[in-house]
């Protein structure tokens, strides 16, 4: 039994005690309670109770049915009138607004993800970010259910996003009493360029319901390749519900919110530096000195020096050829510095247009305005104009542009500002639809889009330059990702230039395009400087084109252009660019190929043959890979739908016929490419097949040739780089080894702009030469003597020069022994040699020093001093001194040799040698012995 039910019979018991007999009545001590709704009937009872048991409440009475409302406001006041509430305070009356679609926030939400075949992938899950419900861009259902009662006719009104028309967005009001009745449904497709819309759902009757949203993509048989445009998942925000039961008491408006008028339904923000502290504020306060407040803001905060974030550029007019670029805050009153201000140079008009009046307008045919000047100049003699649409300069966004989120763009004179917001989470523009003409290329219809931007990811965001070609009968050709960038472009200069071509049958008009740019990424931003279209029906020409004859032609590639006609690059070189307009890199000279390398005339690259010689003068012979070869790259990478894939390279680095070589990727595809080196995205469909798809050219131009100890390298690059590289770099590495060949072999991937391969095999050796072997003479046997050749140690070679034959040559043994003997004791032989030699020397040095030293001795010149003491003799004395000078020692000085030997006082003797010494020089002296006087003395006759 319910509490209502209770309830109520407790009231009628009451009413019957209560109505017996005259009690008396305790007000103070009553407080009144009402029951829950019954389910029988709707109805709901007042209630007086007190715990005095002396005292007699007054009967329970019926209050207002349960189904009664009151409007935006009001509160149901003691559940039984509708009642106003005051100042600083609000009710929503009978709606109910959930702010954000969160189980977690409200449990009686559900998400529910679930796959519609059997073999499809795991389902991405459904999550809220930042108060927003994403819904997964996937093929999988994605609910979300949301139930709610209401007591009165009422509706549902949803808050959502979506932009992307592959995936579809029902919404249904379900009766939750009925599982299979009493449902409604709206379907939704996206549109690129709308903005945050409502959906609203209308509730008929009371009761109660389930409001669902369910989505998914429509199923596409082709396999996305990484120029598929991903999907965007569509969006939901606050939900908003009607006629549900009201609120009973008034809500306070929460601080920096206020409302001075009684019965108000919502509180409206403080504004930009005003401020309410206090819930339930009936008014806002200003900000006071040096502070400031946002909008909502409950206080004020002290102002900050601001940044370039903080201020929005504002674009004056172009006046004298000068423009004020100024700026002005976006949170105002925050900056305690002033807005910064440049001036600019400013065209008077976009290039391709000239001044009329007040306007500008297109140049006429035939001439043309580059700059945007006030006038359009003539074309020169052989030259015609080429009509275009262009901006450089920013005041305004044109008005025939789609532009998802106007206040997202904000014109800076230079480029155009982009920042998408956390509302505006993704932000794009559509430059509408260009047509393009045949007048100026023979047989082709070319249009050209280039754009000049710089890119800020502070954080992940991704940029997209998107292409969609449409014929004329209406039906979509293509749409496709024509570059995507998912980094920094890089803070300073050079900004980044792209420029996307597309050719068709050269019918005017026959072809048009659509190209959109889309940023997302909270906290990147945009600038975004210059967009050209060329070659259109409608526009101005900002350039003229060399001509001849009656119209202008444009030269194929591996041709030039010279003396008003087309002429082919002789063998040997070649040229890579086109001698249209379209292509401002056009030079008119050949380039001769690399070393090592050949083309045939005409040719836009240069290849190797099989058989090429080095600029060393080496020779190699590559002909193994002048066949096809093929290697599966064993990494998976997942793509957006939970499918995997590999890479599939195919190579083809040589001529063996004279023809240049070439691969083709995808070759049954309408993408198929054709190059040296090319590589396909390989994966499987539901039957086993393989499926291939997104071919791209990894090496188109040999541009190198260098040798390493052990193998060759060949360096090339490519004219047509992959999605997100500014060029592609792919190195072949052919490793000598004579022995065995090993399969080819990626080792260096990088990221898909850098690649490297290495093939091993006799192909890597160089070719022999003669001068790569050496002679071995066997010993004399039988009067026969064979000599044998080898190669060098060392040398890594390959074919080429053959070893010569083995020869024989007559001998004798005597020879053959002698010359054998000599070979075993040439060793000992050179020993003993050495050993003489040092031995003569020896002997010469001692006959040399022998004869100085006679010199020195037998060159003694006998002097006698001067002096009184020159002989002195003394009674019972000998004694006797003695001196002589023999020129000059070995060592550069001058020696005399003296001596003393005797009884004398020494005294005398020191005096009369310090006295010798000191009149000749004499540096040195020496003392001999008595037998070495005598013998000197008698042989000098001293």
């Amino acid at each position: 039994m319910s509490l209502a039910v209770t309830l109520f019979i407790t009231c009628l018991l009451l009413s019957t005690r209560y109505s017996a007999g005259d009690e008396t009545q305790c007000t103070e001590s009553y407080r009144t309670v009402y029951t829950e709704c019954s389910e029988v009937g709707r109805e709901r009872w007042k209630v007086t109770v007190t715990d005095n048991a002396e005292c007699k409440p007054p009967a329970p009475t019926k209050v207002a049915n349960c189904d009664q409302t009151c409007p935006g406001g009001q509160v149901l006041s003691n559940f039984e009138t509708c009642q106003e509430c005051g100042a600083g305070n609000f009710s929503l009356g009978d709606r109910k607004v959930l702010n954000v679609l969160d189980p977690n926030i409200y449990p009686e939400i559900s998400f529910v993800t679930s796959k519609i075949n059997r073999n499809d992938k795991n389902c991405p899950d459904i999550r809220t970010v930042e108060n927003i419900v994403e819904l997964p861009a996937s093929y999988c259902w994605n609910v979300v259910n949301i139930p709610f009662e209401v007591v009165a006719p009422g509706s549902v009104t949803l808050h959502y996003l979506h932009s992307d028309d592959r995936i579809s967005v029902d919404f249904y009001l379900k009766d939750f009493q009925s599982c299979d009745g009493g449902e409604a449904k709206v379907t939704i497709s996206g549109d690129a360029a709308v903005t945050w819309q409502n959906v609203q759902l209308q509730v008929a009757a009371k009761g109660k319901y389930i409001f669902q949203i369910k989505s998914t993509a429509f199923f596409n048989t082709e396999t996305p390749t990484s120029t598929t445009v991903p999907l965007e998942p569509p969006r939901l925000g606050n939900l908003t519900i009607t006629g549900v039961e009201p609120y009973t008491n008034c809500q306070q408006c929460p601080a920096g919110h206020v409302t001075s008028t009684p019965g108000s339904s919502e509180c409206t923000p403080c504004p930009a530096n005003q401020y309410a502290e206090l819930s339930g504020s009936s008014a806002c306060k200003p900000c006071v000195g040096e502070t400031y407040s946002l909008s909502g803001a409950g206080e004020c905060e002290e102002k900050v020096e601001c940044g370039g974030e903080d201020f929005r550029p504002v674009v004056g007019e172009c006046v004298a050829g000068k423009s004020t670029v100024s700026s002005e805050e976006i949170y105002q009153n925050k900056c305690r510095n002033s807005p910064p201000s440049q001036i600019y140079d400013c065209p008077a008009c976009q290039p391709g247009r000239e001044k009329k009046g007040e306007t500008c307008v297109f140049c006429p045919e035939g001439t043309h305005n580059p700059s945007g000047s006030d006038t359009c100049t003539p074309c020169e003699p052989n030259t015609i104009s080429l009509k275009g649409l262009y901006q450089v300069w920013w005041d305004k966004i044109p008005d025939s542009w789609n532009v998802r989120c106007q206040e997202c763009w904000v014109p800076a004179g230079v480029f155009l500002l982009g920042r998408p917001t956390q509302h505006q989470p993704v932000i794009s523009i559509n430059f509408g639809e260009i047509k393009f003409s045949s007048k100026v290329i023979k047989n082709n219809v070319v249009g050209m889009f280039s754009v000049k931007f710089k890119l800020y990811c502070p954080q992940s965001c991704s940029f997209l330059i998107i292409k969609k070609v449409t014929l004329t009968s209406g039906n979509v050709e293509r749409q496709e990702v024509a570059e995507k960038f998912v980094t920094s472009t890089g803070g300073g200069d050079p900004e980044v230039s792209r420029a996307y071509v597309h050719k068709s049958d050269g019918q005017d008009g026959n072809i048009k395009m659509e190209f959109s740019i889309k940023l997302s990424g909270v906290g990147s931003y945009l600038q975004l400087y210059n967009v050209n279209f060329t070659n259109t029906l409608e526009g101005g020409s900002s350039f003229c084109f060399p001509c001849s004859g009656s119209g202008c032609m444009e030269c194929a590639q591996g041709m030039v252009y010279k003396e008003g006609k087309c002429v082919e690059c002789p063998a040997g070189s070649y040229h890579v660019t086109s001698g249209s307009i379209l292509d401002s890199s056009y030079t008119s000279q050949c380039l001769q190929c690399p070393s090592g390398t050949i083309s045939q005339p005409g040719s836009t690259s240069c290849y190797t043959p099989c058989k090429f010689t080095t600029t060393t003068g080496n020779q190699y012979d590559i002909s193994p890979a002048g066949d096809t070869l093929v290697l599966n790259d064993r990494v998976s990478y997942p793509d957006q739908f939970g499918n995997t894939y590999h890479y599939r390279y195919l190579l083809k680095l040589c001529s063996k016929d004279g023809n240049v070589p070439l691969v083709t990727c995808s070759e049954d595809s309408a993408d198929k490419v054709s190059g040296v080196i090319c590589r396909e995205s390989v994966m499987r469909s539901s039957g086993g097949e393989e499926v291939l798809s997104n071919p791209v050219i990894d090496g188109e131009m040999l541009s190198e040739i260098s040798e390493q100890t052990n193998g060759v390298t060949l360096h090339y690059t490519t004219l047509h780089p992959a999605p997100g590289c500014d060029s592609v770099t792919t190195n072949v590495t052919l490793l000598c080894n004579r022995d065995q060949t090993s399969p080819l072999s990626l080792v260096d991937s990088g990221d898909n702009c850098r690649l490297a391969f290495e093939y091993s095999g006799p192909f890597g050796c160089r070719l022999c030469k003669e001068d790569d072997f050496k002679s071995i003479t066997s010993s004399c046997e039988d009067s026969i003597r064979n000599i044998t050749y080898v190669k060098e140690e060392g040398v890594m070679c390959s074919g080429g020069a053959s070893l010569p034959p083995v020869t024989s040559e007559e001998c004798t043994p005597y020879q053959d022994s002698l010359l054998n003997s000599i070979k075993r004791y040439k060793v000992y032989v050179g020993l003993g040699v050495s050993m003489l030699v040092l031995l003569i020397a020896g002997f010469c040095f001692l006959a040399w020093y022998s004869s100085s030293l006679k010199h020195k001795l037998d060159g003694y010149s006998r002097m006698n001093y001067a002096d009184d003491d020159d002989n002195y003799e003394g009674a019972g004395s000998s004694n006797k001194m003695i001196w002589a000078d023999s020129g000059e020692d070995s060592d550069g000085e001058e020696n005399l040799y003296t001596r003393y030997e005797g009884k004398s006082p020494g005294n005398i003797i020191s005096d009369k040698l310090g006295k010798i010494n000191q009149s000749l020089g004499i540096k040195k002296y020496q003392r001999f012995g008595d037998t070495d006087i005598m013998e000197m003395s008698d042989r000098l006759g001293i």
